[in-house]
């Protein structure tokens, strides 16, 4: 009997020792699993067009534009009706609907995957915040005609405390943001969804 433990002991031990083995040689391999990246498809929209063209004064065109403004839910930041300026104001916890950071894949068990956004810029954490500026500017062509042009400007905040920011971002719609890596080959992309250009795009068109 005492024979058969010893055996049985033994057994174990080498057992053990292959897997420590075995863990050995696969924990490197784990960890350097090759990472993986695939930037936003909408980076590919930034020449959205962002400019409408009527066939009408632009002082018809203004009282549209105030008037589209007076009913939005957005925030006024400046009118100047001497210039045919207006600047607009949001800020939303809507990232996903805003912004497209793509997906990230770092590998092994330790590595990051899912939603850039999410890694960078944690979209359910109260201390992020995403603000919107939208520029608009009217010009007048001639008599019977005008111009409309808009960018949006985006700027992300997270913070650990009020004064003590850990990240901070600003891009427009028509720049997305490239974020560089310790991996000199590798950059991340932040990019507009073009959702609200899109939806200024075809509020402002119906001022035709």
């Amino acid at each position: 009997m005492t024979w058969l433990i010893s055996t049985n002991t033994s057994s174990g031990t080498k057992l053990i020792r292959r897997l420590c083995l075995y863990m050995l040689f696969l924990t490197p391999l784990l960890h350097c699993s090759p990472t993986v990246y695939t930037p936003p498809t909408t980076s590919s929209n930034q020449d959205f067009p962002r400019t409408i063209e009527y066939d009408q004064s632009v002082e018809d065109i203004w009282a549209k534009l105030t008037d589209y403004i007076s009913q939005s839910s957005y925030g006024l930041d400046s009118l100047d009706a001497e210039n045919y300026y207006a600047e607009l104001r949001f800020v939303s916890k809507q990232f996903h609907k805003y912004l497209d950071g793509g997906v990230l894949d770092e590998g092994g068990f330790n590595g990051y995957e899912g939603d850039l956004l999410e890694l960078i810029l944690p979209t359910d954490d109260f201390k992020s915040t995403l603000t919107g500026r939208i520029h608009i500017q009217l010009s007048r062509e001639n008599i019977s005609s005008s111009t409309l042009s808009f960018i949006v400007n985006y700027e992300t905040v997270y913070a650990k405390r009020k004064r003590k920011i850990l990240s901070e971002y600003t891009f427009d719609s028509q720049s997305p943001l490239r974020i560089s890596t310790e991996d000199s080959t590798m950059s991340y992309t932040i990019a507009p969804s073009y959702f609200l250009e899109n939806q200024l795009y075809q509020s402002f068109s119906d001022f035709q």
